[in-house]
């Protein structure tokens, strides 16, 4: 029996994100928005079990680095990234 939750074609379209954990000065950035901004497209508590995961895994808590959002695919500019991570929401 198949279940309304799991069918994700008849519900409300998925956007992905990527996510880039970035060191430095983010200053004047205008390819990626910080995570825990207000201007943030997506809010830390959208993120499922495996993102946050990522995040911990690859330090973003560790002091001079943020967490950037940029559409999938695309990276900041003009900063040195550590990782990134796409994400469906």
């Amino acid at each position: 029996m198949e279940h309304p939750e799991d069918n994700y074609g008849s519900g409300a379209a998925m956007t992905t994100y990527t996510l880039s954990i970035v060191e430095g000065d983010t200053g004047g950035i205008s390819s990626g928005k910080d995570l825990f901004s207000p201007d943030s497209p997506i809010d830390f508590s959208d993120l499922g079990p495996y993102a946050l995961m990522w995040l911990t895994e690859h330090g973003y808590r560790e002091q001079g680095r943020r967490v950037l959002v940029t559409p999938a695919g695309r990276h900041p500019e003009g900063v040195h990234v550590i990782a990134s991570h796409d994400v469906d929401l």
